[in-house]
């Protein structure tokens, strides 16, 4: 608890350069730096509300009947796992290196943060903070590139948790495999966006606008593709192309709300996905980025075909592709060829399509009329991949059980001294035939069973049947009663 009001603490006292670090790192106005304080402090005061609660150990009612129960208390205990090893990212460095610690600490643990390199001003915050507002024997950071992450990696962990991509993730993943450590993997993928012919296109734009352009698209459950129907593929990219041009200006690199790509590297990367998409640029596109700069605009491409490199990569940056589909049986086929991704965003006022797509499509998590705010509007919904963009769930009470081992603890009566089950000298001839009536066979088949549910609800309905006779019997004779009174 002194911990988690520690790290508040330092959010409040230190708001000032935390925004300046973030916004040394990645641009943009002072608004992006609400994305990585604001999330924390709102998971650190939810823990403390619920700490008590979610720390004391929870009764459970006993399943094999009276006989097998007689004299047991059944509990799950929460217990702490360790000392965890947090790898973050650096695409949100302060949220991405404190949001598991908060659930970390929630449950009682120590840890080793290790920042990303990338971000190295927000590193150099980060371990600022640990250093004068939390228990150095309990939470350390270690500052550094691949030489210490390597080196973190070779130690034996009681839980890993790494954010970032999957070629990495693999790396963790077999470093992890060599203790027999559990591990959290948050990963990515391409999180498509779906858009029927029933849906609202100023919602759609205004939400994918809002998920697609935070942080120049540098966010792991951004939307990465759009499959829109035919019929409101041209509504959908005009006003989405209002929208860029509103917000950012014919010069992105003029505006003050747009900020930069970590890298010149990942710019390389995206202007080569644009180049290679195969499609029609719609705004922005690799002739107006300055990679030297960190600088790729926002970026629309329409018509892009399905055999091209943007289409079997994560993006991971302010590129995107817009795919006209004839129905919408033809977009599900496209995403359930890919792999499972961390997201999926659906709109649709279909509520029968809407199903049919959570149904057929598997990812992490998804949002339906809505992008991203599965991961904003409630703290109890848990956030975490499946297959290909990671395993593993955290915030809010999935991250104090993600990392707690969950100890099953069974409390007996000393009343009296009988075991679970007599020595072999004194079990009677007939125990087998018993526990075997008990525990396998049952002690009617299944056919008797159903017969006597077929009686049960015979004798119910008999004696249904009498009330009602007894009921308007009584009834009747009140009535005469009344009558002869009357005379």
């Amino acid at each position: 608890r002194q911990q988690l009001l520690g790290l508040r603490r330092a959010f409040h006292e230190m708001h000032e350069e935390i925004g300046a670090a973030v916004l040394a790192d990645l641009g943009g106005d002072k608004m992006r730096a609400l994305g990585d304080m604001g999330p924390v402090v709102g998971d650190a005061e939810h823990a403390l509300k619920h700490l008590d609660a979610w720390t004391k150990p929870k009764t459970i009612p006993g399943t094999e009947g009276a006989a097998m129960n007689f004299g047991n208390t059944s509990v799950i205990r929460p217990t702490p796992k360790g000392i965890i090893l947090i790898v973050a990212p650096w695409n949100f460095p302060l949220n991405m290196c404190f949001q598991p610690l908060v659930a970390a600490l929630a449950a009682g643990n120590g840890a080793m943060i290790k920042p990303s390199e990338m971000a190295s001003n927000c590193a150099v915050v980060i371990k600022k903070m640990v250093d004068n507002y939390l228990d150095t024997d309990l939470v350390k950071v270690t500052l550094g590139a691949v030489p210490e992450t390597t080196a973190l990696l070779a130690q034996k962990w009681d839980h890993i948790f790494y954010t970032g991509n999957g070629c990495i993730g693999r790396i963790v993943m077999e470093a992890a495999a060599k203790h027999l450590t559990p591990m959290t993997l948050e990963l990515g993928g391409k999180s498509p966006c779906i858009i029927d012919s029933t849906a609202k296109i100023d919602a759609a734009v205004n939400r994918i606008f809002f998920a697609k352009s935070m942080n120049c698209g540098q966010v792991c459950i951004a939307p990465d593709y759009v499959l829109v129907h035919e019929s409101k593929k041209e509504e959908f990219t005009k006003k989405l192309l209002g929208q860029v041009k509103k917000s950012y200006g014919e010069d992105h690199k003029a505006s003050p709300h747009w900020g930069r790509i970590i890298n010149s590297r990942h710019a390389q990367r995206l202007t080569g996905l644009i180049e290679s998409s195969g499609g029609q640029v719609l705004c922005g596109g690799a002739d107006k980025a300055d990679v030297q700069d960190k600088f790729v605009p926002m970026t629309i491409i329409g018509d892009v075909p399905l055999s091209a490199p943007i289409m079997h990569e994560e993006i991971f940056g302010p590129v995107l592709p817009i795919i006209g589909v004839k129905s919408m049986e033809e977009a599900l086929s496209i995403v359930e060829e890919k792999e499972r991704p961390l997201a999926l965003y659906v709109f649709s006022e279909d509520k029968k399509f809407v199903e049919e797509t959570l149904t057929r499509i598997t990812s992490g998590g998804a949002a339906v009329n809505s992008a991203m705010e599965q991961i904003i509007a409630n703290k109890e919904l848990p956030f975490g991949g499946t297959g290909a963009s990671g395993f593993g769930k955290y915030h809010g009470h999935a991250g104090f059980e993600e990392f707690s081992h969950m100890r099953s603890v069974l409390y007996k009566t000393t009343m009296h001294c009988n075991s679970l089950m007599p020595p072999p000298e004194a079990q009677p001839a007939w125990m087998y035939d018993a526990g075997l009536k008990m525990m396998v066979i049952g002690f009617v088949s299944d056919s008797t069973r159903r017969k006597l549910k077929v009686a049960k609800w015979v004798v119910g309905g008999i004696a249904l049947v009498a009330f009602v006779k007894v009921a308007l019997a009584t009834s009747a004779g009140h009535g005469l009663l009344k009558l002869a009174t009357r005379k």
